[in-house]
């Protein structure tokens, strides 16, 4: 498959922070921001500059801080929750009393909330390389009624291609002039637009096969 679409949301900036914004850490989770209810993330904080102790954040709020002896920190979150868990994190780091800049927001979505939605391709997914796919999320006619977030994955690990914040029960992915690494199996969800970010059980797998591979 192709690159990995970002999930990120921007923040504002730390009160206080001394050490620039060329220190900002980047954070991101493994295996995916996409988990199921009752899995185990971890969310990984690389800093740019030496540095003595790393903070979690979420939604605003100090949620752990860890001392790391390397540029980068763990936090594993156990057990996670659609309603507790699936927030937006961000992390920093320190080294006495100077601290960077927060990390980009990074929105953590746990699914199994709702029935998942469904999904297809169009044209079938069968085509040739350099042509367009549109890829279809669409809720079940029983669905939630309200507006919500739709994210297009890779559907073995969760992790998160596109995302799209239509208003309607569906959204509409295009791939354009497809590649050979474009071609594997697709799942898709609706979630909350904003925290809790609970989200729907994944689509089932659809295979886009790349006719020449």
């Amino acid at each position: 498959m192709g690159p990995i679409g970002t999930f990120l949301l921007s923040i504002g900036e730390s009160p206080g922070s001394a050490l620039g914004r060329e220190g900002q850490p980047t954070l991101w989770a493994v295996p995916s921001p996409v988990v199921p209810k009752g899995a185990d993330v971890t969310l990984r904080c690389q800093g740019q500059l030496e540095s003595e102790t790393f903070q979690l954040w979420s939604d605003g709020e100090f949620r752990n801080e860890t001392i790391a002896s390397q540029r980068v920190a763990e936090f594993v979150l156990r057990n996670v929750d659609d309603m507790t868990d699936a927030r937006s994190y961000s992390c920093r780091y320190g080294r006495g009393p100077f601290w960077s800049e927060f990390s980009e927001a990074l929105p953590l979505v746990v699914t199994g909330a709702f029935p998942k939605p469904y999904i297809s391709a169009l044209p079938p997914s069968k085509i040739s390389p350099g042509s367009t796919v549109n890829i279809c999320c669409q809720m079940p006619p029983r669905g939630p009624s309200q507006d919500y977030s739709f994210a297009l994955l890779e559907a073995q690990s969760l992790k998160p291609w596109k995302r799209q914040n239509p208003a309607r029960i569906r959204a509409l992915f295009s791939l354009l002039s497809v590649r050979a690494q474009d071609a594997g199996n697709y799942s898709c969800i609706y979630y909350n637009k904003t925290a809790p970010y609970r989200g729907s059980q994944p689509s089932q797998a659809l295979e886009l096969t790349v006719l020449g591979d």
